[in-house]
This record gives C-alpha cells, structure tokens and sequence, in this order.
C-alpha cells in the first residue's frame, strides 16, 4: 500500500528534526574552546588547538564513509526484512542487521587502530605543512598526541551513528551526540579553567568525550538489538561478507577524500590571495555550511526510509519518499537564502569586526545565496544514493565535479580573483547535484519500469 503525502511527511520529520539538532550541535565545541582557550595569556593555546583540530577533524571525517555505509546497509536490510516477514506472516528478524553492526563495528575498531598507531609518523609533517610557529608547534603535537587514542572510539560510534539512523531510532543518534557534547564542554571547563590543562585540558576532555560516547552508543545498540548478545558470532565473521562491505565503503571513502581535498584547495587559494580574503572565506562558509547542516537532515531521512523502501523493493513508496524529502529540501533551502539574501550582512557582522575582512566578506556574500539553494539536490542526492547503495555513482561524480569542473573552472577563472574562487565552487556544488539527479532519474525510471537495474 502507498503511503499517504502527510505519513510519509510525518516519518520524514520524525527523522530529519533530531538529526538537524544534532548536526547544529557540533560547531557548539568549536566555539566554547575558542572562549575558554582566548581568554589564556597569548594566542599559542588557541593556535594549537586550532591546528591540533583541523587536522584530527580532517583524517577522522575521511573515515565517515562507516557512517554512511552502516546506514545504507542496515536500511536496506531493515527493508528486506521486513518484507520477508511480510511474505511469511513473521515478525522480522534483526539476525542479519545485527551481522552489519558486528562487520562495521570490526572494521571500524581495525582502521581506528591503525589510524592511532600511524599519526606519530605524521606529525612532524603536518606541523610543518601548517606552517606552525615555534611556539605553537610543541603544543599542538601534544594536542595531536592525545587525541589520536580516540580514533576507535570516534570510527565506532560512527557506526553506531548508522546504525541508529537505518533502524530509524533518530532521537538515539541525537542523545549520544548530546551526551558526548556536553561531556566534552563541562571536562574542557574542569581541565581548562579549574585545572590549569591548557591546550592539553581542551584535547583530554574531547578524548574522554568521545569514550564516553561510545560506551552510550554501545549501551543504546544493547537496547535496540540482539548484538552483542546472539550466538550467531560465526556467521557474523563471513569473509565475503566482509569483502561486500569493503568494496561498498571504498567507493565512499574517495568520495569524501575528493570532496575533502576541494574544501582544502578551497581554503588554500583563498589563503594565497591574502589573509582577509581567507578570514572572509571561512566566514562565508561557515554560513553554507551551517545550512548544509540543517538540509542534512532530510538527506539522512533519504538515507533510511529511501534504504529500507529499496531494500523491500517497493518501488513505489521509495518514489514518493524522494520525493517529499525534495520538497522539504527545497523549501528549508528557499527559505535559507531568502534569510541570506536579506540579512547576508548582519550575519557576517556576528563574526567579525575586523574592516577589511568584513569588506570581503560583505562584497562577496552574495555567492552563498545560490550556493545555498542549489546545494539543496547536492545534498538530498547524496542520501537518496546513500539509501539505495549507489556508492560508486556517488565516487564517479564527485570525480567528474572535482577533476572536469571545479578545477578547470577556477584555472580559468583565476582573472576574476575570489569571485573566480567562489564561482568554481558554485559550479563544483552544481555539477554535484546535477550528476547525481540525471543518474537518479535513469535508476527511478529503471524501478518503476521493472526493468533491470543501473549499478
């Protein structure tokens, strides 16, 4: 039976709001460390957190394909399920979605390992491609140093994380997101303020932070399942299983190093014109990101209703769902640059007061409006492909919008200087949405048709 528009509305909403606030919550630690670690003597605390962040943030967020990946397997199989137990008049078996957590959480404490024992040998060059000072340098390889034993726990609970959101349990995923939030603001306070840590106070509290909030996502999938507690543990460790798996997440993997290395390019050309326009930059996309946040939340509502109706077959429903996810993507992305386009300025005046960046940044703000609205398919995209398991379209278009556009685009736009910059941004974020929808189109029209499917 097909839905009807307000359940299908309503199951959307169930999930998208948890995960907007989730989402919205990260920036949150950012923005208390720089109060606490400011208002130190000098600006090396600030500085190597600064760096110490960037760089464990960059290498830990190249590892979220264990997010994505977990979501669209446990979706899809929620979804076969379900409709087997249909079939058979049963309840649905969580047997073969506890076999993805298991696999996930395996691989996942695997590359943490691996990730915490190799950052030693990166250090000495990260510092060193920052451009660190002598002062700042010592500080922030202290920071990386502690916080590189909470690589396993950070890649865990991104499986957990997908876990939740592809059995539909979207508030969980936003109390273990709080709970670690929280923790981390009130141990930074404690090693920062009442203790004296320093730089080294704000790394030991997001390490125990991000422990702790595996241990409640652990607690949460104990709840949720039968993992950790079935005797099935053979099975759990099939070969192929494991090998299906690897390939699925690879092609997530690239995707997401791309999408890293044209945030970075980004921020690196922009630094290369001057250190206004790289301020200016940062505020400016502080803002697309921001609402990349929000929007995030109906991606993540594709990713799970649109997995578990592919992995039922019922083509059908997976139709209306994408479609009534565009919807309300489209108009929270209307209704962003709307607010962009009337307050752009006072916005950019919360973050700085400094004149010349704030003339960069107030002559170049109209480039977010566009980027915001037309960022909406880009992002609702990616979790309709993430739900339906079509990783390797996601791989090659995020080549074909990195190598054939954003990079040609801004070689010829150098002339234009930052509008040049921001314009193959525009383009690449375009070419995102666009690649991804005309592919969509031809797999949609593919499932209704009965026809043989586009891999």
């Amino acid at each position: 039976m097909t839905p009807t528009p307000a359940s299908t509305d309503q199951k959307i909403w169930a999930i998208a709001w948890p995960m907007m606030l989730s989402s919205m919550s990260v920036p949150l630690l950012g923005l208390v460390d720089t109060a606490l670690l400011g208002h130190l003597e000098g600006a090396r605390f600030l500085g190597a957190v600064a760096i110490g962040a960037n760089f464990i943030g960059l290498m830990y967020w190249s590892f979220g394909f264990l997010r994505m990946g977990t979501t669209s397997l446990t979706a899809q199989q929620r979804g076969a399920d379900s409709s087997a137990a249909a079939s058979f008049s049963s309840a649905p078996s969580s047997t073969n979605i506890d076999a993805i957590l298991f696999r996930a959480l395996a691989m996942a404490l695997g590359l943490g390992a691996l990730v915490a024992l190799a950052v030693p040998l990166l250090i000495d060059q990260i510092l060193a491609w920052m451009q660190a000072s002598a002062e700042v340098a010592p500080l922030a390889a202290e920071y990386i140093d502690i916080r590189r034993y909470s690589a396993p726990a950070v890649f865990m609970t991104f499986a957990v994380h997908g876990y939740l959101v592809g059995i539909q349990k979207p508030r969980g995923a936003l109390v273990l997101v709080l709970v670690t939030n929280i923790a981390n603001i009130v141990l930074d306070v404690w090693f920062i303020v009442y203790l004296g840590w320093e730089s080294a106070g704000a790394a030991w509290a997001t390490l125990i932070a991000e422990w702790l909030g595996l241990a409640i996502g652990l607690l949460m999938v104990m709840h949720y399942s039968g993992a950790m507690r079935v005797g099935q543990w053979r099975a759990w460790f099939s070969l192929a299983a494991f090998a299906h798996m690897l390939g699925f997440n690879y092609h997530l993997l690239i995707r997401t190093m791309l999408l890293l290395f044209v945030f970075n390019f980004f921020t690196a050309q922009g630094s290369a014109m001057s250190d206004d326009v790289l301020a200016a930059n940062a505020i400016l996309l502080q803002l697309v990101l921001f609402s990349a946040f929000v929007l995030d939340g109906f991606s993540f509502a594709a990713e799970a209703l649109g997995g578990e109706a592919y992995g039922a077959k019922r083509w059908q429903i997976l139709d209306t769902t994408v479609r009534a996810c565009a919807k309300w993507s489209l108009l929270a992305a209307l209704a962003f640059a709307l607010v962009y386009s009337a307050l752009g300025a006072p916005l950019v005046r919360l973050f700085s007061d400094v004149e010349p960046v704030l003339l960069a940044a107030l002559r170049d703000r109209w480039w977010i409006v566009p980027i915001t609205l037309l960022g909406a398919t880009a992002y609702l995209m990616d979790g309709v492909c993430i739900g339906a398991g079509k990783t390797r379209a996601m791989h090659y278009s995020m080549w074909f919008s990195t190598a054939v556009v954003f990079l040609p685009a801004w070689w010829l736009a150098r002339p234009l200087g930052n509008d040049g910059l921001w314009l193959a941004y525009f383009l690449f974020v375009i070419a995102r949405g666009a690649t991804l929808l005309l592919y969509w189109l031809r797999v949609r029209a593919q499932l209704l048709a009965g026809g043989a499917q586009i891999h």
